[in-house]
């Protein structure tokens, strides 16, 4: 399961959607989705692209999502997850949660972001936080 999947983005958390996109601009990215609200992530999303470069997704939690709003005060703006498309995120959450070191986050849920296909969290100590995507 583990060797099909392919990197879909890289997770940025800020304190401002708008002031890191315009920030991005200066590095060529431009807005590819206008943002939107995530109520089961607790936090607004905005994904944004450059030619020929994965696509960087720009997390802006909500002041309810405390455990992103204490990595922001402690980090600032800063790339805080890789996430990968695989064809079967629930049977890739049950195939982790059995591999020593990962650790889920939660179950697999639907993401707006997403058209509402399923996502899901993994932390493992060697490589930090890791989210899978499905691909339909």
């Amino acid at each position: 399961m583990l060797m099909n999947m392919k990197l879909h983005h890289i997770g940025y958390i800020v304190e401002n959607i708008e002031d890191a996109a315009q920030g991005f601009e200066t590095l060529g990215y431009r807005i590819l989705t206008e943002p939107i609200n995530d109520d089961i992530q607790r936090c607004r999303i905005c994904f944004i692209e450059r030619e020929r470069e994965p696509l960087i997704e720009l997390v802006e939690p909500f002041e309810n999502n405390k455990s992103l709003q204490k990595m922001l005060s402690q980090r600032g703006n800063v790339t805080y997850h890789l996430c990968y498309q695989v064809e079967d995120v629930e049977a890739l959450f049950d195939e982790l949660s059995e591999t020593e070191g990962w650790t889920p986050l939660f179950r697999p849920v639907e993401a707006a972001a997403f058209d509402n296909r399923l996502i899901m969290y993994f932390y493992n100590a060697k490589v930090g936080y890791v989210e899978f995507v499905n691909e339909k």
